[in-house]
Formats: C-alpha cells, structure tokens, sequence
C-alpha cells in the first residue's frame, strides 16, 4: 500500500517523460531567472558602464538615458573602427589605452568630437593633447568652482573620493579646484574639446548623488550622444555565446541539460528488452478447463461433473438472486440473462459433463 503513490509517479513518467522533462526545465528556468531578479551581485570593472558595482558607472549611463542623451558602449577598437565626431566619448577608469587607441582618439577629438578623460591613468593623453597636464597625489574632498565654463553651469560643488590633482597643467584650463589643486580642467584640441579629471570618483556610482556631481557629470556629456570606451575595461566585440546576455546563456544551459535528459531517458538500456506489459495469470477459464480436465482424466468423471454442477448452480442462484432451491425454470431462465449458453446450462442443471460445469462456474465467477 506504501509503494502505490510511488508506483503513480514512476507510471506518469514513464508514459509521459517529455512532459516531465520539459517541466523540469521550465522549473529550472524559472529558478535562474528569480534569482538573478531578486538578489543580483553588483559587478564589473571599475569605470565600466556596465559595471553595477560602486566604482562602476552604470548609474552616469542611465542618468545619460534619462536626460534623453542618447548611450553608445564601443567594444571595437577605435583604430578599426572610429567613433562619430559629434560624439562624447568617455574614457573612465581606464586599466590601460594602447597607444593606437590614443592615437585613434586624438583624430576623433582633433575632427570636432568630445572627450572625458577620467582616472589615474593619465599617461595616454600625451598621445592626445599637445599640451597635456600631468597627475599628482591629492587628498579627497569637495571642489569649487574656478572658472565659468559650460562644463559647471548649475554647478557649486563637486565631491571626490579617491584624490589626485593635476599637478601641472599644460594647455588645459582648470575649472574645478579643491585644496590641494585643480581637480578638473578643460583643452583645446584641433577641432575638439576634452574634459580632463585626475579622479574619476565624481562619476562612480557609489557618489553619482553626492553634491552637484550629477549636475557636473550632465553638463561635461554636452548634450551629445555619449559613448564609452569598454575596450580598456577588457571587454571585446563579442560573438556567438559571448553576445548573449548571462540571463540567456543559463536558459540555454537549461533547455541543453533538459535534451540529454530527454535523449537518455530514450536511450536503449543495457539488459534484455522488457515486456510491454507484467506477466499475468492465466484466464479464470482456462484455469477452470484445466484442472477439470485433469480431474476427468483421474476417472471419476461423474463425481467431477457432480460436484462441479452444485457449485455452478449456487454461484448462479447467488448471482441471480434466488434462494437455493429455486425451480429449473428460474435457473434456466437466469443462466440465459448472464450469458451461459446451451451446453453450460445444461450442466448446471445436472445434464452435462464436467469441463461444461467448469465453463459455467468460470464464467459465472468472473462476473462482479
């Protein structure tokens, strides 16, 4: 009785392993996806604008989006490819610009474009500016406003985390100034303009809401489009897998793992093949004509007939209704209703052989 609930379960998988399976996958979807909705990790490379992690700069993206400045992610090399002269790019944090990438930059600035160069890695900008201005240490801390340039209208006050000051400035205009120094300036390049930061701390989204940085961020984007360069944050043009979103590669990784279920529970297994079916006990009949007749075979053929006559005739009067002496008529007419022929009935009544009284008790016991 224990083993019925489990005997169910083992007899809709087995008629229905499709179903099953595809349940499975659906179940093992559903789970990835809550997971990733309700408990994300912040990630990503610091000054990535994919990054969600507090030195990341998701947040000055959408802050970008929602101003209804258009975004852009560039993961092709700017030597191959280069950015749209009436573009901002934005080089935040970066790990390292190759010197083709700074070269490519340059062009892009000198042909009218915008940049935001941001961070302690300064050293590339010597390949972009004629006149760059040199990185020193600095302590952290709110910066004032020193010139009225378009960079800081609405602007009083911005808030740096990491420190740095530019130490020297070469051709650059200082516009924002803290204790220690200029902390963001502004140049002229050919045709182009670039806004110079020491410390990217002001566009993190970690500080994005502190002081006026928001403000200040807006206004150095210009109004453009703005694109940021994920190439020096390690990110490359991606293709097959690698240009699907993680949440999809797991749903792929879900329905694959549901296939090879699928594909092994089809699989032929090992062993002899098994029967459609468990092995029954023979038919009641053939049972009953068995052993009648081997018991005709004893030679006590009248002695069976008898005997097995008496127990036709009380299962049919149960079977009817009657009581046990009811008249031949009735039992006649009682043996016709429950679908004994001629031959049976005959031996029901006394008037038969044994195999025929067999016939008729079989028929009349398997009856509910």
């Amino acid at each position: 009785m224990g083993r019925g609930p489990l005997r169910a379960a083992g007899g809709v998988i087995a008629r229905h392993p499709l179903r099953v399976l595809l349940a499975v996958a659906a179940a093992f979807v559903a789970l990835i996806v809550a997971i990733d909705r309700l408990a994300p990790e912040p990630s990503g490379p610091d000054g990535s604008s994919y990054a969600t992690a507090p030195a990341g700069t998701a947040a000055y993206a959408e802050l970008l989006h929602r101003a209804g400045q258009p975004v852009r992610r560039i993961r092709t090399p700017l030597a191959e490819r280069a950015p749209d002269p009436a573009w901002t790019l934005a080089v935040l944090d970066p790990e390292r610009v190759e010197p083709d990438e700074a070269a490519a930059i340059r062009r892009f600035v000198e042909a009218g474009g915008r940049l935001i160069a941001a961070g302690a890695t300064y050293r590339w900008l010597a390949r972009v500016l004629d006149a760059p201005p040199g990185w020193g240490p600095g302590e952290p801390g709110e910066a004032r406003v020193v010139a009225p340039v378009p960079e800081t209208a609405g602007v009083t006050a911005v808030a740096f985390a990491e420190g740095g000051r530019w130490e020297t400035l070469g051709g650059a205009l200082p516009v924002l100034a803290g204790p220690d120094g200029p902390v963001a300036a502004v140049a002229e390049q050919g045709e182009g303009r670039a806004v110079l930061l020491p410390d990217a701390s002001p566009f993190v989204n970690a500080r994005l809401a502190h002081a006026d940085n928001a403000r200040f961020a807006l206004d150095a984007a210009g109004g453009r489009t703005v694109a940021f360069l994920e190439t020096v944050h390690g990110y490359g043009e991606a293709t097959g897998l690698g240009a699907l979103p993680g949440r999809a590669v797991w749903v792929l990784a879900g329905l694959a793992l549901a296939a090879l279920a699928l594909v092994w529970s089809m699989a032929r297994r090992f062993g002899p093949p098994e029967d459609d079916a468990a092995a029954l006990a023979p038919p009641r009949r053939d049972y009953v004509d068995a052993v009648a007749a081997g018991l005709v075979a004893s030679g006590d053929g009248d002695g069976v007939a008898e005997a097995a006559a008496r127990g036709a005739r009380r299962r049919l009067a149960d079977r009817a209704g009657l009581p046990p002496a009811a008249a031949e008529s009735a039992l006649r007419e009682a043996a016709e209703r429950l679908g004994l022929d001629a031959a049976e009935t005959a031996a029901v009544l006394g008037d038969g052989d044994a195999l025929a009284a067999g016939r008729a008790l079989a028929k009349l016991e398997a009856r509910p």
